[in-house]
């Protein structure tokens, strides 16, 4: 049934359509974002986006304060890992083949630590800018003798001038108010500039399911396809020449991506519906939804095994399992988390703590995680633990 939505549609600036599904999260304390939202259809353009009610603002003091990317080690954006780097190279490569003339000004906003800018400078580009919300990210990034400047798609710094070429790789998903950042975003890009555009390819969640709703989480809001990608940039005023899906290499799964090349031009053209997309995230729903039942009949039978754990992860699937299954009933002495952006908070009343740390516990040690669970293994076992290692099947 059709129902007025929180936030307006991304693509089209629809205002009602059918809910597809409820996720919650169970948030550590102080966190800025929302512990749950409706996960939507529009009526008018096909697009699937969460709507939420939080505002913009509260999104950019997120990524502004908590930002998971400015640790190399743990995060990706910054080529810290060879998965990482392959991905880069492959970006640059593509704006590259756009973009002839090297003295061009590129500005990637949204640029974490700057990985895609070091490989446009391996290319021989010069003029480039980094622009990210996270001061720690624009430190970073000096460090490494690149030019960059904390600001947001909506909050453009001056400072950094008009450019040839903006890149948004892996951004617009996080964003609330998109058509409107957007525009304030490319208002430095000169007529006839490229436009570079990257997100996770939702049309394709379903054939690369590592973790239930893994999609569904606390940053990505908005589940583009390739259709609905080219149809928001048309009307926000680009022109879409090149288009297209490709994966990303990471440890485990490959990850699906979007994206698109475009130009400035000055009449936005209209959108086209996308009749496929919602299909394919019903699909998506109903095999998270089997997944998560293994889960927790998996964590069922742990929690009846071991009565106290360590829950090694603080991860997007632990938000939503601490929440829906055996787990929010499990005493857990401590989380582990190895991204210091994590630790020292709490989650339930219960300490994050520094992997170094998880020798102080006797307790097992259950990998909160799907994804990484192998690398975590490694990880607790290169720091001597001797706990029983609990991992999650499947």
């Amino acid at each position: 049934m059709s129902a007025p939505f929180k936030r307006p549609c991304p693509v089209c600036d629809g205002r009602a359509g059918t809910r597809l599904h409820t996720q919650t999260f169970t948030l550590p304390e102080g966190h800025p974002l929302t512990d749950g939202y409706d996960v939507v259809a529009c009526d008018a353009c096909g697009m699937v986006f969460a709507d939420t009610a939080v505002t913009q603002a509260d999104y950019d003091a997120y990524y502004a304060k908590l930002s998971k990317y400015e640790d190399n080690a743990t995060s990706t954006g910054g080529g810290g890992s060879p998965f990482d780097l392959e991905r880069l190279k492959e970006t640059a490569a593509c704006i590259a083949r756009h973009l002839p003339v090297k003295t061009a000004r590129v500005a990637d906003v949204g640029c974490g630590n700057g990985g895609l800018l070091l490989q446009l400078k391996e290319l021989g580009y010069g003029g480039l800018c980094g622009i990210d919300p996270s001061t720690g990210c624009v430190r970073n990034m000096r460090a490494q003798g690149l030019q960059a400047f904390v600001g947001t798609l909506h909050r453009m710094p001056a400072e950094a001038g008009a450019f040839d070429a903006v890149a948004l790789s892996h951004v617009l998903e996080h964003v609330r108010d998109v058509r409107s950042s957007l525009a304030d975003c490319t208002r430095g890009l000169r007529p006839g500039g490229l436009l570079y555009v990257e997100v996770p390819d939702a049309s394709r969640y379903g054939e690369f399911l590592g973790a239930p709703f893994q999609e569904f989480n606390t940053e990505h809001i908005n589940h583009f396809s390739v259709a609905s990608l080219a149809g928001m940039l048309r009307a926000a005023g680009f022109a879409p020449f090149e288009a297209g899906q490709k994966l990303l290499p990471t440890p485990g799964l490959p990850y699906p991506a979007a994206y698109a090349v475009c130009r400035k031009e000055p009449p936005p053209n209209a959108w086209t519906r996308d009749e496929t997309l919602r299909p394919c995230i019903e699909a998506y729903i109903r095999d998270s939804a089997a997944f998560m039942a293994r889960l927790c009949e998996q964590l069922e039978d742990i929690r009846r095994r071991h009565p106290e754990l360590v829950v090694w992860g603080t991860g997007q699937l632990l938000l939503k399992l601490l929440g829906e299954t055996a787990l929010k009933d499990t005493r857990i002495v401590a989380f582990v988390d190895g991204n210091p952006i994590n630790q020292g908070k709490r989650l339930k009343g219960i300490p994050i703590v520094a992997p170094a740390q998880a020798r102080e516990f006797p307790q097992p040690v259950l990998v909160a995680s799907l994804l990484n669970a192998e690398s975590i293994c490694a990880s607790a076992r290169s720091l001597g633990l001797t706990n029983t290692l609990l991992t999650l099947a499947r």
